[in-house]
């Protein structure tokens, strides 16, 4: 591909993700949003017209075949990602899976094999890298502001009314959403956080269903242990009213960090070369947005044109690898919450074992 052809996308899924790609990728130079699938009908010719798409399906190999497709962008719940990311490689098509890559490591590595197999890229939207706090973190870190890197915490203490589970019947359920908070909310800091600071090498967990009825956790906490000798602390929940600011602080012996990948904001950097060049910023508030659709979504933005930059050049170097690691953790997470053990999470292969 040459760095002037337009990339032509189709979406599978209609729900709020699907939208905030469809919105988003309307401002992505080289982009064109070209088909749109969901089992119903109805349901795909709405979100058609509303978005000007041109096709709308309701049957996967149409979708395919006929819809002018250079790339697929999954934004089913999340145990659907596996049945539609290896067809839509069979037929040839990169693939974009909205987070997380799946909801075990053995699916996830079914994904990862059959885009390796078929020669295709494979995306996961894990959007928080893309921001400039982030940005702003990985450059202290590379450049030793923050001296030796001793302790991260992770707070993403949310809050979802009970209509957030009970409009979508799948989300809460292990067979489709494959667990609650930790794998549909906070998995965006673990992936952002090993990003940051390399893998989790093990980790302790537990997990509570405190206020929703649901299957799956609202409310988790986890000690982390990184493989660079790094010790963290994680908090996830969605039932913590009224909702705050998802925030990770990194600590070092010469400075720390404090930011807000999804709102894109440093609320406090201090190191001994520069002192406290960032203080709370006037603008900042701990209360945070319940409704999913209110978060901002310039990350999705930033990713979605560096997708298209990357086809356009011809590299289709898969993301799936990093996107494995927040799968590991997540699972590895619930079994330690199960078992009351230590568990060891493998950078190696897809399975977890127990530290006796």
């Amino acid at each position: 591909m040459t760095a002037t052809r337009t990339i032509r996308f189709g979406i599978i899924g209609a729900g709020a993700a699907a939208e905030t790609h469809a919105r988003e990728l309307a401002k992505v130079a080289g982009a064109v949003l070209n088909a749109v699938l969901a089992r119903d009908s109805d349901k795909a010719a709405t979100f058609a017209a509303n978005y000007a798409i041109p096709r709308a399906f309701n049957e996967l190999t149409a979708f395919l075949n006929e819809g002018e497709l250079d790339v697929v962008i999954i934004t089913t719940p999340n145990g659907l990602h596996r049945e539609y990311a290896l067809e839509a490689a069979r037929a040839g098509k990169h693939v974009v899976i909205e987070k997380p890559l799946e909801i075990s490591t053995e699916r996830a590595q079914n994904i990862i094999d059959a885009c390796r197999m078929a020669g295709v890229g494979l995306f996961v939207i894990y959007q928080r890298v893309y921001s400039d706090a982030a940005r702003q973190v990985a450059e202290d870190i590379a450049a030793g502001r923050l001296g030796e890197i001793t302790l991260v915490n992770i707070v993403d203490n949310q809050f979802r009314p009970h209509r957030y589970y009970t409009r979508d019947a799948w989300r809460g359920t292990q067979a489709l959403e494959g667990g609650g908070c930790l794998i549909t909310q906070t998995t965006h800091l673990i992936d952002l956080v090993q990003f940051l600071l390399g893998p989790v090498h093990a980790l302790y967990a537990a997990t509570r269903t405190a206020y929703h009825p649901i299957e799956t956790e609202d409310v988790a906490v986890a000690v982390l242990h990184f493989t660079s000798g790094v010790l963290g602390t994680l908090s996830s929940s969605t039932c913590a009213y009224p909702g705050q600011r998802h925030l990770l602080t990194i600590s070092g012996t010469q400075g720390s960090i404090m930011i807000n990948g999804e709102h894109d904001q440093i609320i406090f950097r201090s190191t001994a070369e520069s002192g406290q060049s960032h203080t709370i910023p006037p603008s900042f508030s701990f209360a945070d947005p319940t409704d999913p659709r209110d978060y901002p979504t310039d990350g999705q933005l930033r990713q979605l044109q560096a997708i298209v930059q990357r086809l356009q050049l011809g590299e289709i170097a898969a993301d799936g690898e990093r996107a494995m690691l927040s799968v590991k953790v997540v699972e590895a997470m619930y079994r330690a919450a199960r078992e009351g053990k230590v568990i060891e999470v493998s950078t190696l292969t897809s399975s977890v074992a127990v530290i006796t």
